[in-house]
């Protein structure tokens, strides 16, 4: 019968329970600091301090927790909801030419297609949506940036019969959404009065949001 290896009077089943309990000490104690941190920034974004999140994102210990493609993602939100346009696009160019997983991707062409549209950038737009086109992934969500680039974008009218056919029956938020590229079309069509009326309806509907019902106040 063999001898138990030792090392140093130590089993080797031992050492080996030892280095598992080890790894696992410092596995939960990374998730413990990883949530931390992620908590930090959350917390920051939430109460509108963002120039102490874009600081904290940029705290060395981030490195180490969050990847860098991670890190860029989070400027980017930073200077969007600072309405830094000029710090958004740069970081937008960063993100796009990084790699990245098929749905950080698709994430990121969306929000670079809803960036630039809002930026009145018709050609970048064009781009980011000639991108998701050709992944032919999320058809119906790609079919309705196509719309709007069509709409604002390039001055088209065709959807007018679709939209308002569909408007009495949408939620509030395809609504808002409807009355605004309503407006845009009677704009393109140089329909004055049809344009003014779904402008008033596009702003009576944002003056008046639906009201949360007592199952939505908690």
């Amino acid at each position: 019968m063999f001898e138990p290896v030792t090392f140093a009077g130590i089993t080797m089943p031992l050492i080996s329970f030892i280095l598992i309990g080890s790894a696992i000490a410092f596995f939960l104690v990374m998730q413990i600091a990883r949530g931390m941190v992620f908590n930090k920034l959350q917390r920051l974004f939430d109460h509108e301090q963002f120039d102490a999140f874009l600081a904290a994102v940029d705290e060395p210990r981030m490195r180490f927790f969050i990847p860098a493609y991670n890190r860029e993602y989070l400027r980017l939100n930073g200077y969007i909801a600072q309405d830094d346009a000029s710090k958004a696009r740069q970081s937008l160019d960063l993100l796009l030419a990084m790699r990245a997983s098929i749905a950080q991707r698709d994430d990121l062409l969306f929000k670079a297609f809803q960036f630039y549209m809002q930026q009145e950038s018709w050609d970048d737009a064009k781009t980011i949506l000639d991108e998701m086109k050709s992944y032919k992934r999320h058809g119906k969500r790609t079919a309705e940036c196509e719309k709007a680039w069509e709409i604002f974008g390039n001055g088209s009218f065709a959807y007018i019969d679709e939209m308002e056919e569909a408007f009495d029956g949408a939620s509030y938020a395809l609504k808002v959404s409807y009355a605004l590229m309503l407006h845009a079309q009677y704009t393109s069509k140089r329909d004055e009065e049809a344009a003014k009326a779904w402008r008033d309806k596009a702003r009576e509907l944002l003056e008046n949001p639906p009201r949360k019902g007592p199952a939505d106040a908690s």
